[in-house]
């Protein structure tokens, strides 16, 4: 989904999103980003108005998507932020894409526990019972209450949300050389699911600079900041835009994207989105 348009974009911003989310939820960062800069948000598969289609089950197989389509669009230079599920998915990527001699300038992971080699195993949460799913969704916040009070958009909205988990619950770290692109790590000082110092630990998977940034607010604490949230976003980009730019050759293109495989829609006028809690 194309968020904003711009006809000589200075940088391309691709937006991941949360488990059980959609590209649309980063519409309100748009009124908040430079117009010059050109907005993508991804969205996978079976969201909740479309939550029959066959979903990704893994982050393997959402990188696999994401990346002959992001492949195929003339970027330029670009950025890449994903929120928990998204920055999970943003971080591997970005290893793919790295090892394709084409990185990102910056990559902005929020949310999310940095990986551990030999770490504990992951709550097999997608496995849970409607009911105590449910209860986990209420307790993370996000959703309207009166969502729940609607029993076929609930039971998208659950269905939407274990296959999501899915992905997180199953992604096994399989090591390798950290990335060589600067990062931003962005968390909510409150947020129950992922502890601050946890997201802190992104910083050991780059040989690049990583700037860490701890805000007030719980899991879903960037789209009630979105405007700080958007600043700091911007003066990253900058300060590393300044620096590497005009010093980072491209690299080979990515092949195009079979037909029908395609993750990018089009939208307004000036951002775009790509299709985690």
């Amino acid at each position: 989904m194309e968020l904003r348009t711009a006809r000589v974009p200075e940088m391309t911003l691709v937006l991941l999103h949360h488990a059980g989310g959609s590209a649309g939820g980063y519409r309100h960062f748009v009124s908040h980003l430079p117009e010059h800069w050109r907005v993508l948000a991804a969205e996978l598969p079976g969201r909740v108005h479309a939550s029959r289609q066959h979903g990704c089950r893994s982050v393997g197989e959402v990188v696999d998507r994401l990346l002959p389509v992001l492949g195929a669009e003339p970027v330029g230079a670009y950025a890449v932020f994903g929120h928990s599920m998204g920055a999970l998915v943003a971080f591997e990527l970005v290893r793919a894409l790295e090892r394709l001699g084409r990185p990102p300038l910056w990559l902005g992971l929020s949310g999310s526990p940095a990986p551990e080699t030999g770490g504990p195993a992951a709550p097999r949460r997608h496995t849970w019972p409607r009911e105590r799913l449910e209860d986990f969704m209420r307790r993370l916040g996000g959703t309207p209450d009166s969502a729940w009070h609607h029993p076929v958009l609930a039971e998208r909205m659950v269905r939407t949300m274990r296959r999501d988990l899915e992905i997180i619950d199953t992604y096994e770290y399989d090591g390798g050389p950290p990335l060589t692109t600067p990062l931003s790590l962005f968390a909510g000082e409150a947020d129950p699911l992922v502890p601050p110092e946890r997201v802190r630990r992104w910083g050991e998977h780059t040989r690049a600079s990583a700037i860490f940034h701890r805000l007030p607010g719980g899991h879903f604490y960037l789209f009630d900041r979105a405007a700080e949230v958007c600043r700091r976003i911007v003066e990253d980009v900058t300060a590393h835009t300044r620096r590497a730019v005009a010093t980072r050759a491209p690299g080979p293109p990515v092949p195009p994207a079979p037909p029908g495989q395609g993750a990018l829609q089009a939208g307004p006028s000036r951002s775009a989105v790509l299709g985690s809690p």
